[in-house]
C-alpha cells in the first residue's frame, strides 16, 4: 500500500513539474517605448542588448525596448493610453510633456526621490527636471540636448575662413554660408553653407530654430513656468526676423536648400558646412559616420554684436504612465538606470555628459574637452515652456516655419495664423 502511495505521489509530481518549470521561466516583462532612428543619440543605447542585463538578472524580469517612429510616436502614445494598452516606461521628448500632463497620463516622481535628485544633479539637469516647486514627472536622461553651432573646419579653410572662428552675428553667419556653399556646373547646390530642418514633426522643426526665435527676442510663451494661461510672443518683430533670416538664405543668398537631408546627416556626410542642433548627436555619430571630420562647436550666432546668445536646452525623459501594468518594476528600473553609479558607468561607456555633480568632478568628464565645452554652452540654454497648451503652440509655430520656407505663405500671414492657433491652444488648456 505504501509503495502505491509513493508511486501516486511521484506521478503527481511528474505531472506538476512542467507547470512549475513554466511558472519559473515566465518572467514579468517591462516594456519601454523609445524613438527609432537618429532623433536623439541617447535612444541608440536601447539597441545595446547588454544595457539592462544586470537589472534583468538581479530582478528576474525581462526588459523589452520597442522603437517607434518619432514623427508619429506622440500620437501612438495618446492612442495607446485611450486603449489602455500602453508601455510601462516611455522615453519621451520633453516638448511632449505638457500634452501628457494636460491629459493627466503620467505618474509623478515621489516627493522624497525628486528632492534627492534635484539636490544631487547639476544646474542644467535641475532646470530640465523641475516642473515647478520641485515637482518631477520623470528623470532626464544623461547626455542632454544643448543646441550649438557646429562647423566643418576643413570647409572653413577651403573657403578662406579661420577654422577656429565661427560666425558670431547673423550678418557674419550669412556671409560665411555664402562662401561655404558649393554648386555644380549647372548651378545646382551640392553643398549647403547651412543645413536646415524644414520637414517632419513640427516640434523638431521648432527645436532646430529655437536659437533664432529666442535670440531675436520672440518667445513661444511669455512665462515658461506657468502651467496655464499666458500668451504667445511669436507674431512679433523678433519672430518675423527669425523666419526671414532663413528665408533670405534660401531665396537671396541661396546658401541653403530644401533638397538636403536632416541637418545632422548632411553635416556628417560633408554636404553641409554648418548646422545648429543637438551637439550630443554630432558627438555620438561622428566617430562612426565621419571619422575624419574635424569640427568645432560654439553658441549659435546672435542678431547683432552685443546681443546675448540663447539656445535650446532640452532632454528626453523616462516617465511612467498611470496605466502601466508593471508600475512598481518600472519605477525600480528607472531609478536603477538613473542612479549615480549607473550615470557614471553609462556616460563613460557612451561618451555622454553626466548629470550628477559628483560625476562631473571625475575623469573622463572633468578633463574631456567636449564635456568642458558643453559647460560653456549650458548657461545660455533655455528650457521649453511647461504650459499645458504647449503642444498646440509648437504645432502652430512649426507649421508656420514650414509654410514660410516652402513658400506656401508669407512671414506675416503664417505668423498671424500661428498666433491665432497658439492662443487658442493656450486658452483651451486653461479651462
Amino acid at each position: 500500500m505504501r509503495g502505491g502511495k509513493v508511486l501516486a505521489t511521484a506521478l503527481a509530481l511528474l505531472l506538476l513539474l512542467p507547470a512549475v518549470v513554466l511558472a519559473g521561466a515566465a518572467k514579468p516583462t517591462i516594456t519601454l517605448w523609445y524613438p527609432a532612428g537618429d532623433i536623439t543619440a541617447g535612444a541608440a543605447h536601447f539597441a545595446d542588448k547588454t544595457l539592462f542585463t544586470e537589472f534583468e538578472a538581479k530582478n528576474n524580469v525581462k526588459v523589452e525596448a520597442v522603437a517607434l517612429d518619432y514623427d508619429t510616436m506622440q500620437q501612438k502614445i495618446f492612442a495607446a493610453a485611450a486603449g489602455k494598452n500602453i508601455a510601462d516606461i516611455l522615453f519621451v521628448d520633453d516638448s511632449w510633456m505638457p500634452g501628457f500632463l494636460k491629459e493627466e497620463m503620467l505618474e509623478p516622481v515621489a516627493d522624497a526621490k525628486a528632492k534627492a535628485w534635484l539636490e544631487a544633479v547639476s544646474p542644467e539637469i535641475r532646470e530640465l527636471s523641475d516642473f515647478g516647486k520641485g515637482r518631477m514627472w520623470g528623470y532626464v536622461q544623461y547626455g542632454i540636448d544643448v543646441y550649438g553651432l557646429t562647423w566643418n573646419k576643413e570647409h572653413f579653410k577651403e573657403a578662406g575662413l579661420d577654422p577656429e572662428k565661427p560666425p558670431k552675428t547673423w550678418a557674419e553667419f550669412r556671409e560665411y554660408a555664402k562662401k561655404l556653399v558649393k554648386r555644380d556646373a549647372q548651378g545646382n547646390i551640392t553643398r549647403v553653407g547651412y543645413a536646415i530642418r524644414h520637414v517632419g514633426h513640427p516640434h523638431g522643426v521648432v527645436h532646430k530654430h529655437f536659437w533664432a526665435i529666442y535670440g531675436a527676442g520672440a518667445a513661444l510663451l511669455d512665462d515658461h513656468r506657468a502651467l496655464r494661461g499666458g500668451k504667445t510672443l511669436i507674431n512679433t518683430p523678433g519672430g518675423k526676423a527669425a523666419l526671414q533670416l532663413v528665408l533670405d538664405m534660401l531665396d537671396v543668398d541661396k546658401s541653403t536648400s530644401l533638397n538636403f537631408p536632416d541637418p545632422r546627416a548632411a553635416f556628417l556626410k560633408g554636404i553641409a558646412s554648418m548646422q545648429i542642433s543637438e551637439t550630443v548627436s554630432i558627438r555620438a555619430r561622428q566617430p562612426k559616420e565621419a571619422p575624419e571630420l574635424k569640427w568645432g562647436m560654439a553658441l549659435p550666432p546672435v542678431p547683432k554684436e552685443g546681443d546675448k546668445s540663447v539656445t535650446n536646452l532640452g532632454g528626453w525623459l523616462y516617465v511612467v504612465p498611470k496605466l502601466a501594468k508593471n508600475k512598481a518594476k518600472a519605477w525600480q528600473l528607472i531609478e536603477w538606470i538613473n542612479s549615480p553609479e549607473k550615470d557614471y558607468e553609462l556616460c563613460k561607456k557612451y561618451n555622454a555628459s553626466p548629470r550628477y555633480k559628483v560625476n562631473w568632478d571625475k575623469d573622463p568628464f572633468k578633463s574631456d574637452p567636449y564635456n568642458q565645452g558643453l559647460k560653456q554652452l549650458y548657461p545660455y540654454g533655455r528650457k521649453l515652456p511647461i504650459n499645458l497648451g504647449f503642444n498646440g503652440v509648437m504645432d502652430a509655430m512649426g507649421g508656420a516655419i514650414q509654410k514660410v520656407w516652402h513658400h506656401e505663405a508669407t512671414v506675416d500671414a503664417a505668423l498671424a495664423e500661428a498666433e491665432r492657433l497658439a492662443s487658442k491652444a493656450i486658452a483651451d488648456a486653461a479651462k
